[in-house]
């Protein structure tokens, strides 16, 4: 077993830093199939992964995500989470029929832009049979990101674009199209 060492993290709901990352990682043993496997929205790794990311509301929380439908997605090697949400139409603030990238944190599962395009957005579309009206929506806070020049970068290399019709002083909108051509890219996990 390989133990991975904790990025710097902003702690725990208690103050105390969260235990570090733990993935079985055999040697020789490559992955071979899908990046993603499907967990519980109560799954530990996820959970632990999630803690650490600067959306968290509630480090410690025993869940991910908000009500509506929710797909909780972790990496074969457990250094990666993504969370897509659907809310039902009465709990959508902003009026939109989209999925939602909920949660997206990479510790070193790959290169975000394709960890993005090739297996979590595919995964979802596949497994998912509705399609929103609106297609894919996030939100990046300028604010809580790496000072860079253009945050929201992985998300723009995995075809994402910037939504110009809407304006907030920290926040950018990115929006993206549910391709069904991205569907037979991945395998879904038994």
């Amino acid at each position: 077993m390989i133990r991975h060492p904790s990025p710097a993290t902003t702690g725990t709901a208690t103050g105390t830093a969260p235990a570090p990352v733990t993935a079985l990682t055999l040697p020789g043993m490559e992955v071979a199939g899908p990046i993603w496997q499907v967990r519980h929205h109560r799954d530990p790794a996820a959970l632990a992964l999630a803690d650490r990311h600067d959306s968290r509301c509630r480090p410690g929380s025993g869940q991910l995500g908000p009500p509506g439908r929710k797909l909780v997605l972790v990496s074969c090697c457990e250094r990666a989470v993504w969370v897509s949400h659907w809310p039902y139409p009465q709990l959508a603030l902003d009026g939109l029929d989209a999925w939602r990238r909920r949660l997206f944190r990479n510790e070193g599962a790959g290169l975000s832009s394709q960890l993005i395009a090739a297996a979590a957005m595919a995964l979802t579309a596949r497994l998912w049979d509705e399609r929103p009206a609106d297609g894919w929506v996030t939100w990046v806070d300028v604010t809580r990101t790496r000072r860079k020049r253009d945050p929201g970068r992985c998300f723009r290399r995995a075809g994402w674009t910037l939504d110009r019709a809407w304006t907030h002083p920290r926040l950018l909108r990115l929006r993206a199209e549910v391709a069904d051509a991205q569907v037979a890219e991945v395998e879904v996990p038994p």
